[in-house]
């Protein structure tokens, strides 16, 4: 009987464990090619209570950084929802077309608008109450390619999950022209508008686990405890007969000297009887 309770609590416990990670573990949701804009995933997800990391992979031109998030599908659906709703990632620029030299050229321009460009959305992000923001500029034509070069331009789009947004429109005019070369105040557009999250799924399967997981701790912790008591009661009854043998050998020990003593008495008083 304590062999059967002992392999009920150890089964117990493995259901439990098996429950407990039961559609869990690390899944990619994602790939981004810049490291910072991997940062602000992980900063969004990490907001809304998403544990997620970030897992660098190959060298050079082909790194990438993987978004790994730990949960069920519940969870990376969020995840992927929460990606969305803030406009991350940000799409990648079409390859270039042409020779090496300009290819290279055109490669580096691009990858430096595009840090320029995510180096802005950034900072907008963390404005109170900034889901989506999106950033686009023309830089100034070079004066060597036209005659009547044009200036450089830039647009602002900006949701906000709050009632109102705190921060006006200048302020947001001031930062991007300071991060932009050549850029003026006036060819900068503004648009902020209120566009509230949707809401995220349940998670039913974490639910689900969790009560399974509550009653089968419970379940487990009643069946130690009868184990428990069943052998305690089953140790005491083993202990009763050995108790019960000990005590009447403890009698029979203690009435042993007084027959002793009597029989003595007795042969002294005969002695004294056939005295002359």
């Amino acid at each position: 009987m304590k062999k059967a309770v002992v392999k009920i609590i150890v089964s117990l416990s493995l259901l439990a464990s098996i429950l407990m990670f039961a559609g869990c573990g690390a899944t990619r949701v994602q790939n981004v090619k810049d490291e910072s804009e991997a940062n602000q995933i992980i900063d969004v997800l990490h907001e809304y209570g998403i544990d997620a990391t970030t897992n660098p992979v190959g060298e050079g031109e082909r790194r990438v950084y993987e978004i790994m998030v730990e949960g069920n599908s519940e969870t990376r659906n969020a995840a992927v929802q929460l990606m969305q709703d803030h406009c991350l990632p940000k799409p990648e620029p079409p390859l270039v077309e042409g020779g090496t030299i300009i290819n290279s050229i055109e490669k580096e321009k691009q990858q430096d608008y595009r840090r320029t460009k995510i180096n802005i959305e950034s900072q907008l992000r963390k404005l109170p109450g900034a889901t989506c923001v999106e950033v686009n500029f023309v830089p100034p034509q070079e004066r060597t390619l036209a005659l009547n070069p044009y200036p450089s331009k830039a647009s602002v789009l900006i949701n906000y999950k709050t009632d109102a947004f705190s921060t006006n429109k200048d302020d947001i005019v001031a930062l991007v022209t300071n991060s932009v070369p050549a850029l003026q105040p006036e060819n900068v557009a503004v648009v902020i508008a209120q566009k509230q999250l949707r809401p995220l799924p349940e998670n039913k399967n974490y639910q689900i686990t969790r009560i399974a997981l509550i009653g089968g701790i419970g379940f487990a912790t009643i069946l130690t405890f009868v184990g428990i008591v069943y052998f305690l009661q089953r140790k005491r009854r083993d202990d009763e007969p050995e108790q019960i043998e000990d005590y009447a050998d403890e009698q029979q020990d203690r009435e042993s000297p007084l027959l002793e003593n009597r029989y003595d008495f007795d042969e002294d008083d005969d002695d004294g009887l056939n005295l002359p």
